[in-house]
Parts: C-alpha cells; structure tokens; sequence
C-alpha cells in the first residue's frame, strides 16, 4: 500500500475568508485555513455492514464515518444517511443496516437504538435503549481494528429481526418499532451477529458458535449449518454476517478465514463454495464483517480490513470495489493528537489506522510513522505526539501505557514508561508535552496525575489529583504546567511539581466556559489554546487566563468541526485541529508567530511486514465423466468438474485399451486439453481431446475391441493455494 508523498494540497489561503467560512466567530480571528482529509464522501473507514436497495443502491454502514454511505451499483458516490451525534438519527458507530421494500433504512447504532430513515435520510423513527429487556438492546460499540460494532437487522413480512449481540439474543418488531418479542432467548446463540430471513426461515450468523442457526421466524430451532472453527470447506470462524439472494442460496462473511462462503438453499443448504483469502489485491479480503446479495447473485462484502466494499459473481469472481480507504496518506481514521516540530513540520496521531502522520508545511504528506494494516502492532492505538528540540517525536501509545520514541527516519529509539500506578508507570495516557530543557510531561489520565521524565526515560516524579485529563502543555522555561481535564471541564495551572496555581474555564457553551476539554497547546506569546470537544470548537485564553478568540461550530463544513480533539502551534502560528469525528485535520492562521528553525528532513522507516495468516486451504475438487460412449467418433472425454473456489483446471493423461493382448506393451493415446478457469460451486462440463492421429493409430491397434480406460489426472490450481490433484480411471467405449 503506498504510503508516502501523495502530495495533497493544504491549501492554505492567501485572502481572509468570508464570513460565512468563518462559523462560529465574528469577527473571523483566523486569516486563512484549510484541511488535509476528506470527511466521508466515499471515502471509507471500517466499513461494518452493507445492504442493497430495491433499485440497487448500495448502503454502507461505515463505522468510522458514523453515517450510511449510498453508491450506486457502479461504484458512484451518491449521498450519505445520517451523521455523528448521539440522539436519534445521529449515529456512533453503526454495525447493521437494511433496506425495506418501501426503500426505508434501518440502522442499529452502537448507542443500543434502531434508527429508521426514509430513502432521502428523513428520520421516521428511533427506538431502543441499553439493556437485558424486552425493547432494549446491548450491540456494543466496536473498537476498530479488533472489534466491529454489533447487531444484525432483517427486515421481511413488514417484521424487522435484529440480532442483539451482547445479550444473545434475537428480537422481532413490527416496522416502526412496536410490538417488541424476544423470539430467540438468551442461551442458544453466542453472540450472533448478522440475520437473514428467506421464506419462513430466520438464518442467524452465531459468530462464536461458529455456524449458522436456522430457526423459524417465530423463533423455534431447526438446525444449523457448517462447523468450525475452522478453515476447511464447509467450516466457519466466526462468521460475521449472512445474507441470501432471491433463489434462496446463502452467503457467509467468514470473517477469521478472510472469505466468502456459500451454501446452497433450504432444506438442504448444501455447502456449494467460497472464495477469498488474507491480502489486499482483488479478490482478497481482510476480516470480512457485512454481506448481502443482489437479484444476479452477485455478492457485496463489507472489508474493514482494506476499507472497501469488494462485489463478487456468483461464481466469486471479482467485479469491482466500492468507496475508497481511509487508511491511505493523507486520510485518516479518528485522528486524536497533533504535534509540530521547529521547523514547522505537524504530526498527527491517526489513532485508528495506527500510525503517526507527518504533514510538510504546506499539507502534503512528509512521513507514516507506524503500521497502516489491520491489528497493527506497533502502534496499536497512538493518541498524542510531541517533538522535543532536536526533532525526535514522542508518541503516547494508550493501550500498551507507554511513550514510543522515534528519530527523523521513523526508527524507534527508545520507550518510556509502562502499565502500571507505581513510581514511573502510566495508565491510558493521553497527552504530552515537553520543555525547552527535553522534560518529558505525560498525562497520566488512568492514574489522576502528570509523570514527569527525563528525554532518556529517567522517572522524575508526578503531581496533581485529577479527573480525567486529556491536555497538557507546559512553556519553554518549564515554570507551570497547564493541564485540561475533560471530567471537571477545566484547565488547570500547576507548578512543576502538581501544586495548583489557577483554573481557567469551568462547565457551559458560554465563550470561555469548556465542555469536555481535549488537547491543549501554547503559541508563541504564551497563549493557550484549547480544543474545545465537546463544544466544537476552539477557543484561545491568554496568559492571564482571559479569553481572546473563539472560532468553531458543530458541523461538517470548513471552519466546523465534530468532536476536535488534537491542537498544536507551530512556528508559523498556524493552529492546527484534529477534528476527530470527521476524520480530518484542519488548519487556521491564528495565532503570534515566532521563529521557525531547521531540522533534519523526515523520512518513512521501511514498509511494516503485514500480520500473517494461514496459507489458504486448496481447492476442493471433484470429476466424473459426462458420457462414456462413443469416443473413437467424438474423439472427446467429456467430465463434469467442480471447484469450490474459483480455480484453474488442467487435465493430463491416456486413453488405454482396457484389456491388452500383447504383454508388457499397453495400446494408448495422449489426452489433450487447455486449462480452463471455473468458477466457484459450479458443476462445469469441460471437455479433453485425441488427435485424429493419434485416436486412429489406436483403433489400428485395438483390432476391433472397443473397451477403453481413461487415466487421467486433473489438476485445480489458485492464486494463493497449492493445488489440487486428483487421479482418476473411467471405463470407457469407443
């Protein structure tokens, strides 16, 4: 995956803008501004779930966007469904979606609600509540990389089915949320996930039974499908969703063995095929989680792994792919903190994807930092970055409680800290700062306190009780210590040793007063500025803790923000934002200036190795003849062939006469024929030859007898498995 200098313009304009980009602010403080990201639009992150509509819109609850993304068969953008909020119609992360016949949509959001809009995203009606109850729901919420969202939605027979993932249990509603009945209790399934109905059967993904569970849509058991864990054919691993096409044939996201499975319809639902393996090329799949199916048969597969929608035949051909990855450069994935260097170069905190992101000065990407795969373990989940004065960027990592130090090339040179509440640990860290003198000041959110060490990693000391801090900024001369603290909605003035020395802010939307506070940062003059989360937006105090601008309103165009989480000031006196729920940077001439220096330039480490799988199982294949007379006159061998992968079959041998009169010395013909591609689950008549030369030189030497044997050897073959060879001898006659 490329990686590095994709050259995305920042954009930073030269003239003041309008005042109409400039929300949130009158006068408009900033005298230009720009972005590096795009918001939604196609662009996907961690796409869950997917569902085609009556017209054949594809609908894409994208976890990360949090909205439902439509495109066209074709691929094309249309609009999005809903946006990032936490009342109805505003949606967290989404792991379910479904089309009705009417063209209404039903949602299950992470917040434990189903949300159903209308075609055009007008909001008809929203219900459900965490909880055991009947009516409530527990989906969970998902965490990226490791855990999708939860929930599985059908809709049929004017009922709506949705799969209550935490509580194990299946429920059904009339379509506008009424009528709540738990039809399938807590005991039988073990974290289901997607639900399909065809007919009077409810087929249930019981993703850590590993297997499908049939039942009727009245909730009575029937039987269940497939077994695993497992990679073989007709095995599972945790399947993650199913869905079925109007013939009834059911298609499994099988989403640990990184394929598609079909199996054929009721009553039997005979195994019939799969395709896909680990990787990102066409036709590879990484931890599959939605699937639904067309009128053709064509199956649409909802890969977090690539943040793609990939759309196979029937017979698991690639067709195309949907939408385009938020994990490239210069995209970005819950961006959170954001660091610059002397020089001007910006470091951002891409949280989901990983990885730290360099921006140059003028928004094109400088260096990754970090693994941009699935399951990266390098930098599972990085959440604030700062430079010290030679450069080197300090990385808090949150879930492994330490801080990652690299130089200019992306090589780690040490770590700092580990897990822990004693002397020199840290817990859930979330931001950092340093002085002039290399003071390494950590957040030490888990533990109430700020950890101080030196550059080396030498533990100092911490001080202060706080609630939940999430900022943290401390001038040149190391003199005070600014920490926000998103649980009492203040910024805290310390000295270096944790004493308390004032408070700026408190709770309210008031200009001055902070909700939620995230990251902090200081400008040249000493200003503080704050990303004011929970407010959407930005405000700026001075040192005596006075307020002297406030810009932001909640929204998604330029100058609005969702959730800004991440600030830093560089030597420019650009403010720049990590506007966090919409998955963007942006950047404001705002603040004093001072002076840039020059550094060393950055560069990207080597390309990480990728996580690796199992090699694939190879092809599952079965030949029997399709007609076993009249050879000398045809001069054909025809078999009917199956493979349950989409494979390449070569097929080598010799037509024999079947009872030899001269010993030692059998009469034969070489078998001709070119490698033929299949597709997966159908059964193929293929068709292998004899010259005319040859099969006359045989009949000469038959004389007359018309008994033969075909020994053949047929050969299917795949990209990413080894072959299958089987070995075959079929009575035949001339």
């Amino acid at each position: 995956m490329p990686r590095l200098l994709l050259g995305l313009a920042f954009l930073l304009l030269l003239a003041a803008p309008a005042q109409a980009a400039c929300p949130g602010a009158d006068p408009c403080p900033y005298s230009a501004n720009g972005m590096v990201g795009q918001r939604a639009g196609g662009v996907l992150r961690f796409p869950q779930a997917v569902a085609v509509g009556p017209d054949g819109s594809v609908y894409v609850a994208d976890q990360y966007s949090h909205a439902i993304q439509v495109f066209a068969p074709d691929g094309t953008f249309r609009r999005e469904l809903g946006s990032s909020g936490k009342g109805p119609g505003g949606l967290s992360s989404v792991g379910a979606v479904a089309v009705a016949a009417d063209g209404s949509v039903y949602v299950a959001d992470g917040a434990d609600r189903i949300d159903r809009f209308a075609a055009d995203g007008t909001l008809l009606d929203s219900w459900g509540e965490s909880g055991s109850g009947v009516g409530e729901f527990r989906f969970g919420a998902g965490g990226g990389n490791d855990s999708g969202a939860g929930g599985g939605i059908a809709v049929a027979g004017g009922m709506v089915y949705v799969a209550d993932t935490r509580n194990d249990r299946v429920q059904r509603f009339a379509a506008d949320g009424s009528q709540a009945r738990m039809i399938i209790p807590k005991g039988r399934l073990f974290r289901p996930q997607g639900i399909a109905v065809v007919g009077s059967r409810l087929i249930v993904a019981d993703d850590d039974h590993h297997r499908l569970a049939v039942f009727d849509t009245g909730g009575r058991f029937i039987r269940t499908i497939g077994s695993g864990p497992g990679p073989q054919p007709n095995q599972l691993r945790n399947p993650y969703d199913v869905a079925a096409d109007p013939k009834g044939r059911l298609y499994v996201a099988d989403n640990s063995n990184h394929r598609v499975v079909r199996y054929g319809p009721s009553p039997t639902y005979v195994y019939r095929a799969r395709w896909g393996s680990f990787g990102s090329a066409a036709g590879q799949l990484q931890y599959p989680r939605g699937i639904a199916a067309d009128a053709q048969g064509n199956s649409y597969v909802a890969d977090p792994g690539n943040n793609r929608v990939d759309v196979f035949d029937i017979g698991g051909a690639p067709l195309r792919t949907l939408g385009s990855s938020g994990r490239v450069a210069g995209q970005f994935i819950a961006p959170l903190g954001i660091g610059a260097d002397a020089s001007g170069v910006r470091a951002v905190a891409d949280s989901v994807a990983g990885r730290v992101q360099l921006l140059n000065p003028d928004g094109s990407i400088a260096a990754v930092y970090g693994s941009p795969a699935p399951g990266p373990t390098l930098l599972p989940d990085p959440v604030a970055v700062a430079f010290d004065g030679a450069g080197l960027a300090y990385v808090v990592d949150q879930r492994r409680s330490r801080v990652i130090v690299f130089d200019r090339a992306g090589t780690i040179v040490r770590t700092i800290g580990s897990r822990g509440s004693g002397p020199g640990k840290l817990l859930s860290p979330s931001a950092i700062a340093l002085d002039a003198a290399g003071t390494v000041y950590v957040a030490d959110t888990g533990n109430g306190r700020v950890a101080r060490f030196t550059s080396s990693g030498g533990y100092l000391g911490s001080g202060g009780s706080l609630s939940s801090i999430r900022g943290i900024a401390v001038p040149p001369d190391g003199s005070r210590i600014y920490v926000s603290d998103a649980g009492t909605n203040h910024i805290y003035v310390l000295t270096p040793t944790g004493g308390d020395l004032a408070q700026i802010g408190g709770g309210g939307s008031k200009p001055g007063k902070l909700r939620s506070p995230g990251e902090i940062a200081l400008d040249a003059a000493g200003n503080l500025w704050v990303a004011d989360r929970g407010n959407h937006r930005v405000q700026a105090f001075a040192p005596d803790g006075s307020l002297l601008t406030a810009f932001g309103e909640r929204g998604t165009a330029p100058g609005q923000f969702l959730e800004p989480t991440g600030i830093a000031v560089d030597c420019r006196g650009v403010v720049t934002v990590a506007d966090t729920d919409n998955n963007r940077v942006q950047a404001f001439q705002a603040a004093p200036g001072g002076t840039c220096g020059a550094l060393a330039p950055v560069t990207s480490p080597p390309e990480p190795v990728l996580p690796t799988q199992p090699e694939p199982v190879p092809p599952e294949l079965t030949a029997t003849p399709a007609g076993t007379k009249g050879i000398f006159a045809s001069r054909a061998l025809r078999l009917r062939v199956r493979c349950d992968v989409p494979c390449t079959v070569s097929i080598s041998g010799r037509l024999l006469d079947r009872k030899t009169r001269k010993k030692g010395k059998t009469p034969s013909a070489p078998v001709r024929f070119k490698a033929q591609s299949l597709p997966a689950g159908k059964l193929t008549v293929v068709k292998a030859s004899v010259s005319a030369a040859d099969m006359a030189k045989l009949r000469r030497a038959l004389h007359g007898r018309r008994g033969l044997v075909a020994d053949l050897r047929v050969t299917a073959g795949t990209d990413d498995s080894a072959p299958t060879v089987v070995s075959r001898k079929y009575d035949l006659t001339g």
